[in-house]
C-alpha cells in the first residue's frame, strides 16, 4: 500500500512538470511561469479590490448605524430637555444686559436654546463668601498680611496679583462670547 501511494504521487507530480513541456496547438506551453505570475497578479488585484469594497461598504455601514443611533438617542433626550435649556437675553433701559430662563415681562428677548455638548460647569472656588452674613463683614477685610515684608512674600502676592488678572480676563472673555450671542 505504501508503494502504491508513492506511485501515484510521483505519477502525478510527473504530470503536472510535463505540462510545462508539453506545448499546445499554437506552440505555446502549457503551463509557463510568467502565465501563472500573471494570473496570480490578477487574482490578487481582484481580491484586494473585492475585500478594499467590502471593507469600505461594512465601514460605510457600521459609521451610518453609529450616526443614526447617536442622532436618535441625541434628539431623544434634547426634544425631552429642549424646555429646560432656552435662555432669554434682553438689555434695560438702562443698557444693562440680562439673561434669564423666561422672558422679559416688560418688552423683547432673544431667546436662545442651549446646546447640551457645549455648556460647561465650572466649580466655584470659594463659596465660603455666601455663607457669612453682610453684619459680620462690616470691618475691614482679612487679607492675611506678614507682619515682615521678605522677598519671598513680595514675590507671593506678585503671583497672587497676575494670577487673578489672569482670571479676570478669561472671565471677560466668556462674557463678551456670551454677549455676542
Amino acid at each position: 500500500m505504501k508503494y502504491f501511494t508513492y506511485l501515484v504521487v510521483s505519477i502525478m507530480i510527473l504530470a503536472v512538470l510535463s505540462l510545462f513541456y508539453l506545448k499546445k496547438p499554437d506552440g505555446q506551453a502549457w503551463l509557463s511561469i510568467s502565465s501563472m505570475s500573471e494570473q496570480s497578479l490578477q487574482i490578487s488585484s481582484q481580491l484586494l479590490s473585492k475585500s478594499s469594497n467590502t471593507f469600505h461598504q461594512a465601514l460605510t455601514s457600521v459609521k451610518q448605524a453609529s450616526d443614526s443611533l447617536a442622532s436618535s438617542i441625541y434628539n431623544d433626550t434634547a426634544n425631552k430637555e429642549i424646555a429646560n435649556n432656552k435662555i432669554y437675553k434682553w438689555q434695560d433701559n438702562n443698557g444693562q444686559r440680562h439673561y434669564a430662563d423666561s422672558p422679559n415681562p416688560d418688552g423683547d428677548s432673544i431667546e436662545f436654546i442651549l446646546d447640551p455638548k457645549h455648556i460647561t460647569v465650572v466649580k466655584a472656588e470659594d463659596t465660603s463668601i455666601l455663607n457669612s452674613s453682610s453684619s459680620t463683614n462690616t470691618g475691614a477685610l482679612d487679607l492675611h498680611i506678614p507682619h515682615v515684608i521678605t522677598p519671598e512674600s513680595i514675590d507671593k502676592l506678585v503671583n497672587d496679583a497676575e494670577s487673578v488678572e489672569h482670571k479676570l480676563e478669561q472671565r471677560n472673555k466668556e462674557i463678551n462670547n456670551l454677549s455676542l450671542l
